[in-house]
């Protein structure tokens, strides 16, 4: 649960931080990017699996396919695209800092999210071998 809290507290940080009319071109890919990841991998995964603690659901799947077949979260990938835009609009100690708590955040996150996945498929350990964490090719 700290995970969550931790990362949601940073999300509203930078977003009552950020400032939107800094904005550049970097700023909106960064967030279209940020949308489109994040909404591919909605779709891929389907509703039913998604879930903001780093807990596996009772009818849990493991999904490979899509953009899962590059990278293992994406999700967590969309999140910090959409902050590192926000960040960067003040780029400074605290926004910068508070983009690097969040990073630090979702990576012990998904560590958890990944034991589980290893105690309950044994095809995890396989596909975690062929695919990046948060960043294809990485």
């Amino acid at each position: 649960m700290i995970y969550v809290i931790i990362q949601f507290a940073s999300i509203f940080f930078l977003i009552y931080y950020a400032e939107v009319s800094a904005f550049n071109s970097l700023s909106w890919v960064l967030i279209l990017l940020s949308v489109v990841i994040g909404l591919k991998a909605v779709f891929d995964m389907k509703i039913s699996n998604l879930n903001i603690l780093p807990e596996l659901k009772k009818e849990h799947n493991l999904v490979k396919s899509g953009i899962y077949s590059l990278i293992r979260h994406p999700m967590y990938t969309a999140v910090m695209l959409f902050c590192l835009a926000l960040a960067l609009s003040r780029f400074d100690a605290i926004s910068l800092g508070v983009f690097a708590i969040l990073c630090i955040d979702l990576y012990f996150k998904s560590k958890k999210e990944e034991s589980y996945l290893l105690d309950r498929f044994q095809s995890y350990q396989e596909y975690r071998s062929k695919t990046s964490r948060f960043l294809p090719f990485l």
